[in-house]
């Protein structure tokens, strides 16, 4: 297949079939995620249930995703995967049932946020191997920033998908649309050609081969410092997304409406980010880029959270997509491309680890300073303290500039 050159991971088959079924099942996932968000604001009146919601989700993921990368260096990927997608479908369509049911609190959406998030602590580290295992290694970059791009047009066209179905068809059809879209990643995993994971060199045991990847990443230096990096980013950085209902609600005052505009215009500016890092590849200077990135999005998403303006917050929203996405998307490819073949699966379930595990605690704590200080200034002030982070490095960290 002949591609432009932000393309280039498109001219491998099961590239595109992973791209493709990941793009579909995230579509329904973003969909289902924006009518879940506005039925807890609109309906149990609490904003910390947002936080505790979104620290559910993710708490297994801290707990457990050690061990799912191992497992991934270990056990049939293909198995893992299949085994997680159909799982997240079944707790889907329970969440579904329930709703149309009549008996949809807050204690079953937080028990199946759980499930999900246990469910993704296996699937996570082993997609993330296999994604970069079925392009040949320079072209990982491009690889790892058109994922980006196909969960971040996700993200923008979701919303949109979950505004029109929320006015026309109810919260019901965003919950269908989402159990449907699972069948697409399925599809897509069934078909890919899988190589097997890489054997290890002596007999481990679990404990030991964990043992191993967490040695390993804190003696090099690089993926250490990129490791807590992604912990700080993700405590700090989250937390938008998590309150953007509470911001259109109660700040902007524009309804469901506003607030999937506020969520498609972030996704519009991360789409135009993942394209940039695909050009842009393995250019030179990608550990100044990430972290200047790393500070326009604190900056930005500043001043969208004391924005009174629908339209300004979402001119905000655009730059600050552009910059996160550039900056995840830097720091991703930078830890795969420094992880080793024999490692991947660890390496990544503790960069993942420290990506995914800031963010339920961010969000928990973000939820319980809302109550007193509400949503602009915690918002704001996370990210602005992001945004001091990644500006402090810059000057002193002399391996990010090396990057």
């Amino acid at each position: 297949m002949n591609a432009p050159g932000f393309l280039q991971a498109f001219r491998h088959r099961d590239y595109r079939l992973l791209w493709t079924g990941a793009f579909l099942s995230s579509l329904g996932t973003w969909t289902q995620d924006v009518a879940l968000a506005w039925l807890i604001h609109t309906r149990m009146g609490d904003p910390f249930y947002l936080g505790l919601r979104s620290f559910a989700a993710d708490a297994p993921l801290v707990a457990f995703m050690l061990v799912g990368g191992a497992v991934a260096d270990r056990v049939d990927r293909r198995h893992i995967l299949l085994t997680s997608q159909i799982l997240q479908m079944t707790f889907a369509a329970t969440l579904g049932t329930l709703y149309v049911l009549g008996h949809l609190g807050i204690v079953p959406i937080l028990v199946l946020a759980f499930l999900t998030g246990l469910a993704q602590s296996q699937s996570a580290p082993t997609y993330q191997a296999v994604l970069t295992s079925v392009v040949p290694p320079a072209q990982i970059p491009n690889a790892v920033a058109l994922n980006s791009l196909q969960f971040n047009l996700s993200r923008m066209v979701g919303p949109v998908i979950a505004g029109v179905l929320l006015a026309r068809g109810g919260t019901t059809a965003c919950f269908v649309v989402n159990v449907v879209s699972f069948l697409a990643v399925i599809v897509a995993i069934w078909r890919i050609d899988l190589p097997p994971p890489p054997a290890p060199a002596e007999k481990q045991t679990l404990a030991r081969s964990l043992g191993d990847g967490l040695r390993f990443v804190w003696e090099s230096p690089r993926l250490r410092v990129l490791t807590i990096l992604a912990a700080a980013a993700s405590f700090l950085g989250f937390p938008l997304v998590t309150y953007l209902p509470v911001i259109a609600g109660d700040v902007l005052h524009t309804g469901a409406g506003g607030y999937s505009l506020l969520l498609s215009s972030f996704g519009a500016g991360a789409i135009v980010g993942a394209v940039a890092t695909a050009q842009r590849g393995q250019a030179a200077g990608r550990g100044r880029l990430l972290l200047l990135a790393f500070v326009v999005y604190g900056v930005t998403t500043l001043a969208a959270a004391f924005s009174r303006h629908q339209y300004l917050s979402m001119a905000l929203l655009f730059v600050a997509g552009i910059a996160v996405v550039t900056a995840y998307s830097t720091l991703n490819s930078l830890v795969q491309e420094n992880a080793p073949a024999a490692m991947k699966g660890r390496v990544l379930s503790i960069y993942g680890l420290a990506f995914r595990g800031g963010q339920p605690l961010g969000g928990l704590l973000a939820g319980l300073l809302v109550r007193a200080l509400g949503p602009s200034i915690v918002v704001g002030g996370f990210t602005l303290l992001l945004a001091v982070i990644a500006g402090l490095m810059l000057r002193r960290s002399a391996e990010m500039k090396t990057l």
